[in-house]
């Protein structure tokens, strides 16, 4: 079969032929139009309902993504998914995420959000706060994975997933690495009663990250007392900020650290007491269980 004159010139220059024209290249491609119309018209009109347009330009996108990522058969997600954010305009929230599929239950209560390994090098490679504060160069796809922050800009909506603790699980036959974690979304700092078990994993040319409810989480009291006692000390230094000058602003300073500190110290207090923890078996079986519904993808 002759080759076309633009694989030719790509062979020549040394680039892969497979970048001339393929499904992902496409929907990059159509994803950023759309993103570049978008903007161009809230420049124009700052006050302009673009809704519309939006929701129109997700719908193909998704059609795009799906033909791309594929369905799944794995319980207790639907077969299908939905496009993994809600707009593609910059200046609302639920923007930026991942190019991925969502599968999430009926009541939201267990979804796993799913991509190709090719998507996902394309997210890391773009210029990121996350990753710039202590590189030049974007992650590997592993380190990414370790690194809470980066589930907060690939899933997150409007609140950042603060890791809790480690969880250890046992990677699935023919998945490339596995990682998991304990964490709650929030947009503060201390004790989340609210906690999920994230698991990350990649199968097959694909990511999968699955979040749900810890069921078997509890709060540890000592870790507890820790952060009440650090926090009563902090509020108390918040008590003196009063409205204004140099001086009200190193309060605030000083009671942002003290914050700080406390939520460091209860996240290491739950770290070292959590494997002796009552709880810890059933935490980590559930862990494991989540990992283990992707054996057969």
């Amino acid at each position: 079969m002759k080759s076309s004159p633009l694989a030719l010139l790509l062979a020549l220059t040394g680039l892969p032929v497979a970048a001339a024209a393929t499904p992902e290249a496409d929907y990059i491609a159509a994803r950023d139009a759309a993103i570049a119309k978008l903007a161009r018209i809230e420049a124009k009109n700052p006050g302009a309902d673009t809704s519309k347009l939006d929701q129109q330009a997700l719908k193909g996108l998704e059609g795009r993504l799906a033909s791309i990522i594929g369905g799944l058969s794995i319980t207790p997600y639907p077969a299908t998914g939905k496009i993994a954010f809600d707009t593609l305009s910059k200046n609302e929230v639920g923007s930026g995420g991942l190019d991925a599929l969502r599968f999430s239950t009926a009541d939201g209560s267990q979804q796993v959000t799913v991509t190709t390994d090719g998507l996902l090098a394309r997210w890391l490679s773009k210029p990121e706060d996350w990753w710039r504060k202590t590189s030049k160069t974007p992650p590997p796809i592993e380190a990414a994975l370790a690194n809470p922050e980066f589930y907060t800009y690939a899933v997150g909506v409007d609140a950042a997933l603060t890791k809790t603790v480690d969880l250890t699980v046992a990677t699935p036959a023919g998945a490339a690495d596995a990682h998991a974690l304990l964490g709650g979304w929030a947009q503060d700092v201390g004790p989340n009663p609210e906690q999920e078990i994230v698991v990350a994993l990649r199968k097959g040319g694909k990511l999968f990250i699955a979040q749900e409810k810890a069921r078997s989480y509890r709060p540890i009291p000592a870790c507890e007392a820790i952060w009440t006692e650090a926090q009563r000390k902090a509020d108390a230094t918040y008590k003196s900020y009063a409205d204004g000058g140099a001086r009200d602003q190193k309060l605030m300073a000083a009671y942002d650290a003290l914050q700080g500190d406390a939520d460091k110290a209860y996240r290491a207090c739950y770290a070292e007491r959590l494997p002796r923890a009552e709880f810890y078996p059933a935490l980590a079986k559930e862990a494991q269980a989540v990992a283990d519904r992707f054996r057969g993808e």
